[in-house]
């Protein structure tokens, strides 16, 4: 029988990635943010908005007094921004119950906003040498197929066994538990990938259930995703004075948090033809007519836009209203920006793509 761990960590002197930013630390804050940043989101994109974070907010203590819009702002692009709301939970909690410091056990790291087993069990073992294995998508994976487990691994109780079996592999001592559990990170990562693995360079070849069977295609299991939807909406981008009119997304739902610009409700056309909404002004926000010069001239419809996410591609198209003034606003809901400064807001990424190609277009001639 094959020393799971021991083989493991001669694999890493040799093989382990190096470079990462946030590879070698100590300080949970570093390692927590890490953390948060890869669930859903590539590593070369983390590598860049990583260091772009711990320069804008280096502690913890920065982060928990921080506003929401500085933060949303910051995290704009990476999405999921349910993350970066858990996030800045997490810092004031930690700022204002723990004095500022990280909690050295994962069972009580796993029971502040936005904490999950495996992101606990990561700072726990990083930082702190607690004998406790992550179980990420990566080593669930792993697991999966050196076991030759076929059930759906995002199941229950497949799940649970996963961690029991996890368990049992972390090193008998603590001070290696660092860097076993970069180890895992980065073999199924490089080695032990969704598709394409190097079971020919794999440490583990002789041992693998799932090779020795010829399932390492099918394993481990994997739902049908249902087809992408098609949804459409219209925005409206209001001018008065070299303002724009802004509106605060529920916290709940795509966008969550962010500033937008006043929208229609989403249309499901996937099996309808993509043409206008042609929606009225009074369909937003009823703006009266008279603080229009022309309702009819300057509500300029623009061509439509493309955005595709995880499970649904949106087309919006954008009507460029311009007021002779601004009207006062009843509500938090809304704000008006100087457009010089709508860079500093936290706007999706195609709105602030939309709204950067308006305040400087690019030059075509």
């Amino acid at each position: 029988m094959i020393d799971f761990p021991t083989t493991l960590l001669q694999w890493s002197k040799l093989h382990g990635r190096t470079g990462l930013p946030w590879q070698n630390q100590k300080d949970p804050y570093k390692v927590w943010l890490s953390e948060i940043m890869l669930q859903q989101t590539q590593v070369a994109t983390v590598k860049e908005r990583y260091t772009e974070f711990i320069q804008v907010f280096p502690t913890v203590q920065d982060l928990a007094r921080a506003s929401s819009d500085q933060v949303m702002a910051l995290w704009a692009g990476l999405g999921y921004y349910t993350r970066a709301r858990n996030l800045h939970a997490c810092a004031k909690m930690i700022e204002e119950q723990f004095a500022g410091r990280f909690p050295e056990s994962s069972a009580t790291l796993v029971t502040l906003p936005g904490i999950g087993m495996s992101t606990a069990a990561a700072i726990a073992s990083f930082c702190f040498g607690e004998r406790i294995s992550i179980l990420d998508a990566n080593v669930k994976r792993l697991l999966a197929r050196f076991m030759g487990i076929e059930d759906d691994v995002k199941k229950a109780s497949v799940h649970q066994d996963l961690w029991k079996k996890a368990q049992t592999l972390v090193p008998q001592k603590a001070e290696d538990m660092p860097k076993y559990t970069q180890a895992l990170m980065d073999f199924g990562a490089t080695v032990c990938t969704p598709k394409n693995p190097k079971c020919s360079n794999c440490v583990y070849q002789h041992s693998c259930q799932a090779l020795s069977q010829s399932k390492v295609s099918v394993i481990p299991y994997q739902v049908k995703k249902a087809k992408n939807k098609i949804v459409q909406s219209e925005m409206l981008f209001i001018l008065a004075n070299h303002q724009a009119l802004f509106e605060l997304r529920p916290e709940k739902g795509i966008w969550g948090g962010l500033w937008s610009l006043p929208e229609s409700n989403w249309v499901d056309t996937t099996n309808a033809p993509k043409e206008p909404l042609l929606l009225s002004i009074n369909d937003f926000l009823g703006l009266p007519s008279d603080l229009l010069e022309d309702p009819y001239k300057t509500a300029k419809l623009l061509a439509p836009r493309k955005h595709v996410f995880t499970h649904r591609t949106l087309y919006f198209q954008i009507r460029i209203i311009e007021l002779i003034e601004k009207f006062d606003l009843n509500s938090n809901q809304y704000q008006w920006v100087n457009i010089s400064d709508c860079e500093h807001l936290g706007l999706p990424t195609p709105i602030r793509q939309w709204v950067n190609d308006y305040v400087c277009p690019c030059d075509t001639t």
